[in-house]
């Protein structure tokens, strides 16, 4: 199996916001210091605007850290996407593409995961989310609920996952089509996290969800495409897909 991987997008995100928390936390001393020097002099406005300085200091620094939460969140996803690629069984002409950029006609995207090999063409989506999921197939937003020990619940709204699959389905289909292969593409989301529990309703055959990594690989390795691809069709779509991410 070859492995295709471009560059994650997080690294350098969750350097520069860890580089800037640490800064926020170590300048709110300095500032401190000179403040109490000021106080000395009486120097009453200037030690308003220092306060004000800090409060900007403490918003800024939560509003990172949220920030660095929600970026972790998705590197810790992929992380636990890429561990599967050594149980893929996919033949031995097949192709991993991780952080697949992917554009056709202004409309862009990019695909955490893209298979290509004798279970067919299948576009994997992850994400990192914890809690209870609830939602519908069709559904433009499901809602997350998340219970804590002390008894208390939060439910936030999330964007469907599969509206993102089905435009990254229609893209790749679209570049394929022009280049000669018409395949069927399957839809794939898993959810990564542990500790979530999915109540999904679904019905359409080209979209799965999947909160166990042993059923996700099960269900791959045993995936019957609906045409089997040719080993000279597999190489005709690698040669296309390698192409989009350089």
């Amino acid at each position: 199996m070859q492995i295709y991987r471009n560059k994650n997008p997080y690294y350098r995100k969750l350097f520069f916001i860890s580089v800037t928390r640490i800064v926020l936390i170590v300048l709110p001393f300095f500032v401190l210091a000179f403040l109490f020097w000021r106080l000395r002099l009486e120097h009453y406005l200037e030690i308003a605007g220092f306060a004000v300085l800090i409060a900007g200091i403490a918003i800024a620094y939560a509003a990172l850290t949220r920030h660095y939460k929600i970026l972790l969140s998705g590197h810790n996803g992929e992380r636990a996407l890429f561990k599967i690629i050594k149980h893929l069984r996919c033949g031995e002409k097949s192709a991993v593409f991780i952080n697949l950029p992917i554009a056709h006609k202004g409309n862009r995207s990019e695909i955490d995961m893209l298979l290509i090999g004798e279970c067919g063409v299948v576009i994997i989506e992850v994400k990192n989310h914890s809690g209870v999921i609830t939602g519908g197939e069709g559904d433009d937003f499901w809602v997350q609920r998340k219970s804590f020990r002390e008894g208390k619940s939060v439910e936030k709204k999330m964007l469907n996952p599969f509206m993102q699959l089905k435009r990254q389905r229609g893209i790749i289909k679209n570049i394929l089509r022009e280049n000669g292969a018409d395949v069927w593409v399957e839809n794939l989301l898993f959810f990564s996290n542990p500790n979530v529990k999915l109540r999904i309703d679904m019905h359409r055959k080209n979209n799965r969800a999947f909160s166990s990594k042993d059923k996700l690989l099960n269900y791959i390795n045993n995936l019957t495409p609906h045409e089997p691809l040719s080993e000279r069709t597999c190489e005709k779509i690698i040669g296309v897909v390698r192409k989009l991410g350089r």
